[in-house]
C-alpha cells in the first residue's frame, strides 16, 4: 500500500492489486477511527467511492487532484515499474 502523497490529514495511496485498473488513486483521512478510504479515478477525476471521507475532504482531494495530478500519476507510474516512490507533500 505504497503512500503517493499527504496534505495535513490526507493521505493519497494505491493498492498494488489495483494496477490492472484504470489510473486511480486511494485517499483516507488518518484521524478517522472509521478506516474506509475514496477511490477517485486520475483520469477524469470522477469519484468512484466516498468511503468515510466528509464532502469536504472530498472537494479537498479533487482540488488537489487537479492540481497535483501528473506528480501523483508519475509516482504510481514509478512504483508500476518499480521505481521508489517519493512521497509528495501537498502542503
Amino acid at each position: 500500500m505504497p503512500k503517493l502523497a499527504v496534505y495535513k490529514a490526507l493521505v493519497f495511496f494505491l493498492y498494488a492489486y489495483d494496477l490492472s485498473e484504470r489510473m486511480h488513486v486511494h485517499i483516507s483521512n488518518t484521524k478517522s477511527r472509521k478506516g474506509k478510504s475514496a477511490k477517485i479515478w486520475l483520469d477524469t477525476l470522477e469519484v468512484f467511492e466516498t468511503g468515510s471521507l466528509t464532502p469536504k475532504e472530498i472537494n479537498t482531494a479533487l482540488n488537489l487532484l487537479k492540481q497535483h495530478g501528473p506528480e501523483i500519476a508519475a509516482n504510481i507510474t514509478a512504483f508500476a515499474t518499480g521505481e521508489k516512490v517519493n512521497v509528495l507533500q501537498l502542503g
